[in-house]
């Protein structure tokens, strides 16, 4: 691949549209709350089962999907993924049964991870060449939020005009899935039958890997905590700022909700664009993760301690939410200086998300019970302060990883000037 064409561009785009939708459609239950548990007569706890068995069934299908990147093409596993989700959405549209409800959810579960999320990690990875990696998946975290907010918007325009909860939420899934189908034909049309392969790495490609060999490379294990301390960094900056602001700041929930667009749409997409930009330009990725985490330990201090200005404290957690978002945007990039094979990259993109994202399934009670405990004793921001100050010491580990990441850098590359 001399140039990045507009066939690439549509594989491009159908890659992160794919991955936009397998990731909003099955959450629309938050986005809509009120309006998803009144038109399918739900209550907390079974929208909470539901999300349970999604969670679940992603955790453990991302060996599955590590395994099904190496044995079917790109253009299946993608096509398959869209089928899959206008059926499930369609479905989801036509019925309010729990029990249907709930295999909805698990197979959104393995068709969103089993049959696509390492086909997407591979397809980014081979569109790009070695300096161009964080510019590759920055920008396509970017057009993944681009994307995410149109459907968002046009979503609240549906439900805003229906009639009823019921009649809104059957729209908007109906909407959906069409949305999936029509990408489903494009896929058809423009996903190479063949896996494009960029000529960098032609050489490289062929070779067969085993989990053994992926489960030695030390690169494997260095880029594993380097995305879990960023996803972490990411995922609990994300879900407790906006509610923070309102508990503790005591901003009104209007203005926090706005504040949360801009951190959950326009800072998404200036720091996939702008953070993939800036992490190619760095000769040892790895300096410039320890610049982000160091970076966001000082935004963290500071909000820790800068309460009482209430504009200070707000901006400080749209510092964070930029720089979390730069880690996520771009921690897929660091692969190639890890020292990760491109023939490796299904099996390891696999076992490397089974074990990084395993966080995701305790950190949520856990964070939970402390806000709960100090809203009881009555200084609820006491569990923030908790919460905060498990970010700070995700961050001095992501400091750690990263320099593990660069003395890692330099072997590779030593190794590379051996034998070359």
């Amino acid at each position: 691949m001399k140039k990045f064409g507009f066939k690439n561009a549509m594989v491009f785009l159908i890659l992160s549209a794919t991955v936009a939708l397998a990731y909003q459609l099955p959450f629309l239950r938050y986005t809509f709350y009120d309006q998803f548990a009144a038109a399918y007569q739900l209550s907390n706890m079974e929208i909470g089962i539901l999300a349970s068995a999604l969670n679940l069934t992603y955790t453990l299908c991302y060996p599955i999907g590590g395994w099904m990147a190496d044995k079917f093409t790109m253009r299946f596993l993608i096509s398959t993924t869209l089928a899959a989700l206008a059926v499930l959405t369609f479905a989801f549209a036509m019925t309010t049964n729990f029990t249907v409800l709930l295999i909805i959810h698990i197979l959104y579960g393995f068709f969103g991870i089993a049959t696509l999320w390492s086909a997407y990690l591979k397809g980014i990875r081979n569109l790009a060449n070695k300096d161009n990696q964080s510019k590759m998946f920055g920008s396509s975290e970017a057009l993944r939020g681009v994307i995410q907010t149109i459907m968002g918007f046009a979503f609240l325009a549906i439900v805003g005009l229906a009639a009823t909860e019921a009649a809104g939420m059957k729209v908007l899934f109906l909407f959906g899935a069409g949305v999936c189908a029509m990408f489903f034909v494009l896929a058809l049309f423009f996903l190479p039958k063949t896996d494009i392969i960029h000529e960098e790495h032609a050489t490289t490609s062929e070779t067969k890997y085993r989990v053994i060999d992926v489960l030695k490379n030390k690169g494997v294990w260095v880029t594993i905590l380097v995305i879990m301390f960023s996803y972490i960094t990411w995922a609990l900056g994300n879900a407790y700022m906006t509610t923070y602001t309102v508990q503790v700041l005591n901003i009104s929930t209007t203005t926090a909700s706005a504040i949360g667009i801009v951190r959950s749409y326009i800072i998404v997409l200036l720091a996939g664009v702008i953070g993939g930009f800036v992490m190619d330009k760095f000769t040892f990725k790895g300096k410039g993760f320890v610049i982000l985490f160091i970076a966001i330990i000082a935004a963290l201090i500071g909000v820790l301690t800068t309460a009482k200005i209430v504009a200070l404290s707000v901006f400080l957690t749209l510092i964070i939410a930029f720089l979390a978002n730069v880690l996520k945007s771009t921690y897929w990039s660091v692969m190639d200086q890890a020292g990760i094979p491109i023939g490796m990259t299904g099996m390891a993109t696999g076992i490397i998300s089974f074990i990084a994202f395993l966080p995701d399934a305790f950190y949520g009670p856990i964070l939970g019970k402390w806000l709960d405990d100090a809203k009881a004793a009555g200084d609820i921001a006491v569990g923030f302060n908790q919460i905060f100050i498990l970010l700070v010491v995700c961050g001095i580990l992501g400091v750690i990883s990263s320099i593990l990441l660069i003395k890692r850098t330099k072997e590779v590359k030593l190794l590379e000037e051996q034998t070359t």
